[in-house]
């Protein structure tokens, strides 16, 4: 590729960092400027050859007709993997791994407050009751149990180095069938392994695969229902991959114990959803507290490939058309 000649900035920056990555792009000329600044987008895009944005692509960003490069600088990129990107030969990537240890922390929380069945303490608490039972008292921590974690990526793969303080037995879900240093066995798509084998050793099953065509409800009734009618489920990746009505029936059945969960088919998870009242649910926003240095680790990707950019070597996070997700354009009114 030929060197970088304008550059249109849309994500969030101390000034610092805005100056630094400045520097990374010389010679080219750099706008920066906030999403919400459309005009100035309008003027930019006309020219820019390489996009950095805050989030998601849109329309008005795919309207620069000399793009060669876009980046997000965010994880999950289900809404921007567009066909008409890869159609056009439009390199796009991500800052995919940036909150990997604070979504791995996010996990081990949910895993840990369904283990001890923190909702039921925190109800007791509320109601000034001591909640020493016999049952509680029969209850089993993590420590030598098993996970399944579906996605070995960067998060996935920090979610196994904190479980392996617990002694606990990691199984991983891929498609390829590359292990990891803490992880104990892998069920690997390409080696013909059944997702189902895995799921029925689990105590615990924890989603940190990437959205896409392939993956859309991946867990389903069948998959419950391969589940021991003990172990908990965990979202990090996104609610589409897990049918929702499936998982309500299987929570409410006690086919599974419980589920912690980030996210959701629609969110704001409507009012009346059955998942708001159930006991045996933890749910949080989509929202993972951020790193103290995320910032410059998101930053980090784009610097990598601004070296890849020129070198034509290979680019960090780069996604292709099997991350195409489909039905998140027709969900907005797209049609792809």
């Amino acid at each position: 590729m030929p060197e970088i000649q304008s550059v249109l900035v849309t994500t969030y920056m101390r000034p610092e960092n805005q100056e630094k990555l400045r520097r990374a792009l010389e010679p080219a000329e750099v706008t920066f400027c906030t999403p919400r600044d459309k005009d100035i987008i309008a003027e930019a895009i006309k020219k820019a050859d390489v996009a950095i944005l805050n989030s998601d692509l849109d329309d008005q960003i795919l309207s620069g007709e000399n793009l060669r490069w876009i980046h997000c600088c965010r994880a999950g990129l289900d809404r921007s993997a567009r066909p008409e990107v890869f159609e056009r030969g439009i390199v796009l990537t991500s800052s995919s791994g940036r909150s990997a240890p604070a979504l791995a922390e996010h996990a081990l929380m949910f895993m840990l407050s369904l283990t001890y069945d923190l909702p039921m303490l925190l109800k007791a608490q509320r109601e000034h009751k001591w909640a020493a039972t016999r049952e509680y008292s029969m209850k089993t921590g993590m420590y030598k149990k098993t996970v399944g974690i579906i996605g070995l990526g960067k998060t996935g793969k920090e979610v196994a180095r904190l479980l392996k303080m617990f002694d606990m037995r990691i199984l991983a879900w891929r498609k390829s069938t590359e292990n990891s240093e803490d992880v104990t066995a892998v069920f690997s798509e390409e080696r013909g392994d059944k997702l189902h084998d895995m799921l029925a050793e689990c105590d615990y099953v924890v989603l940190s695969v990437e959205l896409n065509n392939e993956t859309f409800h991946m867990i389903g009734k069948d998959e419950f229902s391969a589940m021991k009618d003990s172990a908990f489920l965990v979202n990090m990746g996104r609610g589409e991959l897990v049918d929702e009505l499936e998982m309500i029936e299987a929570l409410q059945s006690g086919t599974i114990a419980g589920a912690g969960l980030d996210t959701f088919e629609k969110e704001p998870l409507d009012q009346d959803n059955p998942l708001w009242d159930m006991q045996n649910v933890i749910i949080t926003p989509h929202i993972t507290p951020m790193l103290p240095d995320r910032e410059e680790r998101s930053l980090e990707y784009v610097y990598q490939n601004i070296e890849a950019y020129r070198t034509g070597s290979d680019f960090v996070n780069q996604l292709s058309q099997k991350n195409v997700y489909s039905r998140g354009f027709q969900s907005s009114g797209l049609t792809y």
